[in-house]
């Protein structure tokens, strides 16, 4: 971000758009204010139909004209966008006053929101080369990586942050995470194998506050005499701090495949085992974890056929070979983009006085 003197002017932020709960505790720790704009969603579920009718003809409609009439008293110098269904009502508000739109694509493949919003859109920053494809107009799109937060961006060497989580280096780290909410059935093979893995590794694992009691239930009833029990560790959430201490900690990484976290797990240099979620919108985490797997910087493994047995037998062929996961990390390091954050914070600066993006150079990928 460009440093900002007295002489220029001070930087102010306005969250638009649906607020959940979490949203709100997020923006008011961080100082930022916000206002709620509703939304509608198109859910591609048959049961959804007739939500979808609902929001179609009330809640875009409502939310359209709200954005409107805040962005009118607000009047922004530029609009960041990260795509999703929230997002619709504003960006369409800010082409109506012609304010100046960058939107941003995380994803291999580019959500639904991003491909029909591009087309109001000043310019597109991607993650990867390979999301041009996705977009009708190329010109417009330019690579600027994944803005990650700080403590991603420096991360603590393994031993120090192996000792802020209170794990030994006696035994390798497994990192087990399903994002923000966990992941039940990840969970559920996860918990199976534990016995006979915890003989060979630590595992940290993060299984989402909804199935944080569950699982201590069945840790302290089922699971609490087993031998080397004391080295599985079971978290609901964590901070951010504690999610990069995680991160650097680990040996080996589980993970769902959202770009945000595949970004993460670049920027920590580690080898991952990737499970995409079956459900996720037009395959995106797949084609995010089958990316990672072409450059040799993850292993893939299908939801759909994912057993104990497989899962067990992979992450010790994975671990058994230290050759490789010092290869894997080497090529997952290299899709790590270092300063995104501050290069997509340039970039509005810019588009704030007229100078917007355009491709100029090949990319890296």
């Amino acid at each position: 971000m460009p440093s900002i003197d007295e002489s220029e002017p001070t930087l102010e932020l306005l969250y638009l758009g649906v607020v959940t709960e979490i949203d709100r505790r997020t923006l008011e720790a961080n100082g930022i204010p916000y206002r709620h704009v509703p939304a509608g969603k198109i859910r591609r579920y048959m049961s959804g139909v007739h939500l979808t009718f609902f929001d179609l003809l009330y809640l875009v409609p409502l939310g359209v004209l709200k954005a409107l009439w805040t962005m009118f008293f607000v009047m922004p110098d530029v609009v960041f966008s990260k795509g999703g269904y929230g997002s619709v009502p504003v960006v369409f508000a800010a082409w109506v006053y012609r304010i100046p739109i960058l939107l941003h694509e995380t994803d291999l493949v580019p959500g639904l929101s991003n491909r029909r919003l591009s087309r109001f859109a000043s310019a597109v920053a991607v993650s990867f080369r390979k999301v041009y494809t996705g977009f009708p107009e190329a010109r417009k799109v330019f690579v600027a990586g994944t803005p990650l937060r700080a403590a991603f961006e420096a991360l603590p060497d393994q031993a120090t942050a192996r000792r802020s989580l209170g794990l030994h280096d006696r035994k390798p780290v497994i990192f087990v995470t399903g994002g923000s909410q966990g992941a039940q059935r990840i969970n559920t093979v996860v918990t199976t194998v534990i016995p006979r893995l915890i003989l060979e590794a630590q595992i940290l694992h993060q299984v989402g506050e909804n199935n944080f009691a569950a699982v201590t239930e069945f840790l302290s009833k089922d699971l609490r005499h087993f031998p080397g029990i004391e080295d599985y560790h079971v978290v609901g959430s964590l901070s951010e701090e504690d999610m990069a201490a995680s991160l650097a900690a680990a040996d080996l990484i589980i993970s769902r495949a959202g770009g945000t976290a595949l970004a993460e797990i670049a920027a920590a240099g580690k080898p991952a085992i990737l499970i995409p979620l079956l459900e996720a919108a037009q395959d995106h985490q797949w084609e995010n974890a089958y990316f990672f797997r072409e450059q040799g910087a993850s292993v893939v493994l299908d939801e759909a056929n994912l057993t104990p047995a497989l899962f067990e037998a992979t992450v010790r062929r994975i671990l058994g070979n230290p050759q490789d996961l010092r290869l894997m990390g080497q090529r997952v390091r290299t899709l790590h983009r270092a300063g995104a954050a501050g290069e997509i914070a340039e970039v509005l600066v810019a588009m704030t006085q007229g100078r917007v993006p355009r491709r100029v150079a090949e990319p890296t990928p």
